[in-house]
């Protein structure tokens, strides 16, 4: 097929059965499930497995990076090898103790999976960007391969060609957040469109709190459940919602909320606690507050805001 057809936007009939199916993306870069309707054709952006697509419109990226590795048999002797993650961009090193030959998704070296896997998958996110160029007043943005991060390009720096330069600092998000070491730096936003939405968990660093939002489990900003959320991004781990609940002092009765990391839900509880509710440790005066600080939904802030609170630097703690 040609290649020309991962550049459309997936169709969909008039009539017909409704399929999932894959197409490509070309917005982030992958193959992504599209629901269509009908009968597809062969001059569409339609494939019947990511496979297929990959091999189309993926080309540069051998295949075999995107096999998982099988099973050890548990026979022979162990060795350290490294193998290709492509659903988050990493390079892991593991124990195998298979056969060399029954995978191909298993390097000597990080290098070795770097070159051969990793940095055909980046694409233009593993491309520098000029510098000494004359100032402008246009802003760009581009991903740092050293740091894995969406960075606003300085004053003498500027594009160079190569598709590593964003408009925005959600474009650059888009096309290479799944590639982003800390997600919880990232804003909370879906980086590509999705056949299944469901409730997920995203840090906002503005707010320092984890907040449900309704998107895709696309490799950004976004975790199942809240526990994953508070567990992974809460840098401060005196905060209350990633705290057990308060409930060790019993000195009367008294009506608090404690906010239920595993069910994401405030909980009253009577005849427990202390008098005084510090706000330092996972115990509430009244439901309202408790809900406020451990389970926010979700409110885009201002397409600028949200670009400035990103880029704020880990010495800020965020």
């Amino acid at each position: 097929r040609n290649k020309s057809v991962c550049l459309l936007e997936p169709t969909e009939n008039d009539d017909g059965m409704y399929t999932v199916e894959w197409y490509y993306d070309v917005t982030v870069g992958k193959c992504s499930l599209f629901l269509f309707r009908g009968d597809g054709s062969p001059d569409e952006n339609r494939f019947a497995s990511q496979s297929e697509c990959n091999q189309v419109c993926r080309s540069e990226v051998p295949s075999f990076c995107f096999e998982k590795p099988p099973k050890n048999t548990g026979k022979g002797a162990r060795s350290q090898k490294w193998t290709y993650r492509s659903y988050n961009g990493q390079c892991v090193q593991i124990e195998w103790n298979g056969a060399i030959d029954s995978c191909k998704n298993l390097f000597d070296s990080y290098q070795e999976c770097e070159r051969m896997c990793k940095i055909p998958d980046f694409g233009p996110c593993a491309k520098g960007i000029n510098s000494g160029c004359t100032p402008t007043d246009t802003k760009w943005y581009w991903f740092n391969y050293k740091t894995l991060t969406c960075e606003e390009m300085n004053k003498t720096e500027c594009p160079n060609g190569e598709g590593n330069a964003f408009p925005s600092f959600h474009q650059c998000n888009q096309r290479c957040g799944r590639f982003v070491e800390d997600k919880c730096r990232m804003p909370i936003q879906n980086l590509s469109e999705c056949v299944y939405l469901a409730h997920q968990f995203g840090y906002n660093t503005l707010t320092k709190r984890c907040e449900t939002f309704v998107g895709c489990d696309d490799g950004g900003n976004s975790f199942e459940t809240a526990k994953q959320c508070w567990k992974t991004c809460s840098k401060n781990p005196k905060s209350p919602c990633a705290q057990k609940p308060d409930v060790s002092k019993w000195q009367g009765a008294f009506h608090r909320y404690y906010y239920d990391i595993n069910k994401n839900v405030c909980v009253y509880r009577s005849q427990f606690t202390k008098r005084n509710v510090t706000g330092k440790t996972n115990i509430f005066y009244t439901f309202q507050e408790c809900q406020k600080t451990c389970t926010a939904k979700h409110q885009p802030a201002r397409r600028d805001e949200s670009e400035e609170s990103v880029t704020l630097s880990k010495e800020q703690g965020i």
